[in-house]
């Protein structure tokens, strides 16, 4: 699984050979190491909580838009070249079920 969402993160950052900038970078764009991310996915339960078509990616796109509150046009730009009403989307879909999981 954890494979699967560094994939999915490849489209946000660059993923570099060395483990300690991997790191760095996964936390600043994240705030969750892969592991937690993994954790938080399944907790999410996204086939019976989440819309159909939800995905490991907007997850990620929840997370960095959390960690990094940047404006949405920006933040479309940032995590794969997509639209702002595409990615307005990803968080959407989500926040609030992470804030349910967390509690």
């Amino acid at each position: 699984m954890e494979e699967k969402i560094i994939d999915a993160a490849k489209e946000i950052i660059n993923i570099p050979q060395s483990h300690a900038t991997f790191v760095r970078r996964w936390m600043g764009a994240f705030g969750a190491l892969p592991t937690v991310c993994c954790w938080l996915w399944e907790k999410l339960d996204p086939v019976n909580t989440m819309p159909v078509g939800a995905q490991i990616k907007h997850l990620l796109w929840g997370l960095f838009f959390i960690r990094v509150y940047e404006n949405e046009t920006n933040s479309a730009r940032t995590v794969g070249r997509v639209d702002e009403k595409t990615y307005r989307l990803g968080p959407l879909l989500t926040q609030f079920p992470i804030l349910n999981a967390m509690w």
